[in-house]
């Protein structure tokens, strides 16, 4: 019995370490830097009452895979958002990674994981055909809308 736990235990061991990268063809992959200055924003100017302009400085990793299952792509970003109002500023970021994968059932998930700004951090899972959420995020940060308002009008 020992010997049978023992082989299955080195069997998956094995099929982990070579199966994956013998099997899955490599993503393509692209980098886009970001560099937008003065985007006005409709959000922040809308919530705040005052015009808002946003720079987004980062980079965009997008890995795209060969559709045979399993991932499609993922989106990983790095962004610094930095929102202006006259003198006024508040600073953000947006970091994390978005996967887009199809289940053995054909559906399509959508999660979004990492911090997203007046949104959340943590991990956020959709049917990406319905919307209908399949995890939600444990950690809000949609109170910080006021703490980037009171920055703002200052």
């Amino acid at each position: 019995m020992k010997r049978l736990i023992l082989w299955l235990g080195l069997v998956a061991v094995v099929g982990a370490l070579i199966g994956p990268s013998a099997l899955a063809a490599k993503p393509t992959i692209e980098r886009v830097e970001v560099n937008e200055l003065g985007v006005a924003d409709p959000f922040l100017s809308d919530v705040c009452g005052v015009p808002v302009t946003l720079d987004v400085v980062g980079h965009v990793i997008i890995r795209t895979f060969d559709g045979s299952g399993g991932p499609e792509q993922v989106l990983t970003l790095n962004l610094e958002l930095t929102a202006h109002a006259g003198d006024n500023v508040y600073r953000a970021r947006d970091v994390g990674a978005d996967l887009v994968r199809i289940a053995p059932d054909g559906t399509v998930i959508l999660m979004i994981v990492g911090q997203v700004p007046f949104g959340f951090t943590g991990v956020l899972k959709l049917n990406a055909e319905t919307g209908e959420a399949i995890l939600e995020p444990q950690h809000s940060l949609e109170d910080r809308v006021d703490d980037a308002c009171a920055a703002l009008t200052a």
